[in-house]
């Protein structure tokens, strides 16, 4: 089930948004929804991928499971806020 929500956001950010979704073929609303869903319930209490991934270089981890595209993205989206 769909629900409307209404948004205020900066119009710079609304134009920005707009191209992106032009240039992947969705929907501002479907932009929006997969990215919250992307982000973990609990940030305090969840170890991200990153942590994971900085544990291993230290050799804190011996056997990782870390999925390395989702860390990608954190790391992306953390520098630049992708």
């Amino acid at each position: 089930m769909t629900v409307k929500l209404t948004l205020s956001i900066n119009e710079e950010i609304v134009r920005k948004a707009k191209r992106i979704s032009f240039r992947r073929g969705k929907s501002v609303s479907k932009l929006i929804e997969e990215y919250i869903n992307s982000l973990p319930e609990k940030d305090d209490a969840e170890e991200n991928a990153v942590d994971k991934i900085k544990k291993i270089m230290q050799g804190k981890v011996t056997e990782p499971q870390v999925d390395w595209k989702k860390a990608k993205e954190e790391g992306l989206n953390g520098k630049y806020g992708i």
